[in-house]
């Protein structure tokens, strides 16, 4: 009987340094790092495989990836163009599956449970998809294919870039014996640091520990984490997967400790962000602003609110937060603004008369400006307060 092998993991190679290398054919070949010029302060949201061999990762400092690599082609982030080809990376795949979870921007699972008299066995159909995403977009595409979603993401990685690996249940714990817990869903850095004081090092160690031990060691997650261990992932792919916060933030060039300036960029965050949450018919039900001092200590304030998705009344609230935790002016290195608590927007909410009213003229002028955007553009119209204000990006 054969093995079930029904959840692919779907994963682009090194997807905004792809992109960047697909519109510009001279990049090809070359080591290309995207997150802000080489002198950005920034961090490396994608580099190409070519500047992976000069230990440049993920996360990196956009500066310690120029020590590593000086001739580095350094690049900024190009989103609008990302989110175009990704939407039509998704596109290809769901049409081997209605059953798709798309998990980031160049990631996603497919159920293919009921595919296999159409587009053949799981292996066929990862290979279909490799090609027409080839062939239609140019760029390669990362398949894992296994019986849960847990070993089907692990594939993906296994034979990177352009590979299709498949892990079938027979196969599961010998190969997972050898592998870093770190491999394992789920396990951060402090985590693995806890393990490594128990003496666990490997996925085998967690294999072999009896299956309540681990639980009263580091509470609920051991359990998850030896399941894991086992192979074992009840997780069905969830084709509803829903949104649960929106976010920006700004990296600085140099450090700020200017209010004024940090009450504009919310201002603009605030507009940014509330205009997607109309735009997606939601609204959030908390404000959280984060702060990152010079010397890299973070710290995040949030207040919970009643639903809305008004970019003033955020601001307003975003900006009492900042009010109350940066008294002190030290200079900043980044600010963010997040969203979330995220819910279908209603069209009737609850409160006081003035306090109804007042929305209702802030939802009036918020519609009208989204109108005015969409049909002449997103620079037709704005406020008053992000006026002059084109320093930030």
């Amino acid at each position: 009987m054969a093995e079930l092998t029904n959840i692919l993991h779907c994963d682009l190679d090194a997807f905004f340094a792809s992109v960047e290398q697909l519109d510009n054919p001279s990049l090809r070949g070359k080591a290309v790092v995207v997150g802000g010029s080489r002198h950005s302060r920034g961090v490396v949201s994608t580099c190409s495989y070519e500047a992976r061999k000069y230990g440049i990762r993920s996360a990196m400092p956009v500066a310690q990836a120029y020590r590593l690599c000086p001739q580095a082609v350094f690049l900024s982030v190009n989103m609008p163009r990302y989110l175009e080809i990704s939407q039509q990376v998704f596109s290809v795949l769901s049409q081997y599956s209605p059953i798709m979870e798309i998990i980031s921007i160049d990631e996603a699972f497919l159920d293919i449970s009921s595919c296999s008299r159409l587009y053949g066995s799981p292996e066929e159909i990862g290979y279909s998809i490799k090609k027409q995403v080839k062939l239609e977009l140019g760029l390669t595409i990362s398949v894992g294919i296994s019986y849960n979603k847990f070993l089907a993401k692990l594939a993906s990685d296994m034979d990177k870039p352009d590979g299709l690996c498949i892990i079938a249940e027979s196969q599961a714990l010998e190969l997972l014996r050898p592998l870093p817990v770190s491999r394992i869903w789920g396990i951060g850095e402090k985590t693995q640091e806890s393990l490594d004081r128990l003496g666990i090092k490997t996925i085998g160690d967690i294999q072999d520990l009896p299956s309540g031990w681990l639980e009263d060691k580091i509470g609920s997650a051991g359990r998850l984490f030896w399941e894991l261990a086992y192979g074992i992932d009840k997780r069905e792919v969830e084709t509803g997967h829903e949104r649960k916060s929106l976010s920006r933030e700004q990296t600085f060039p140099e450090d700020i400790n200017d209010s004024t300036y940090l009450e504009k960029l919310i201002a603009q965050f605030a507009d940014d962000l509330c205009r997607k949450l109309r735009k997606e018919e939601l609204q959030a039900a908390s404000i959280t602003i984060k702060l990152r001092y010079s010397n890299f200590k973070t710290i995040t304030r949030s207040k919970t609110i009643n639903p809305c998705n008004s970019d003033i009344i955020v601001s307003q609230i975003a900006g009492e937060l900042l009010q109350n935790a940066y008294k002190n002016k030290e200079p900043l290195r980044l600010f963010g603004l997040s969203l979330g608590h995220l819910s279908a927007a209603k069209s009737l909410e609850q409160g006081s008369l003035f306090e109804s009213q007042l929305k209702t003229d802030y939802k009036s002028i918020d519609r009208l400006m989204d109108e005015i955007r969409e049909r002449f553009g997103p620079e037709a119209i704005n406020r008053a307060n992000l006026l002059n204000n084109k320093d930030i990006e």
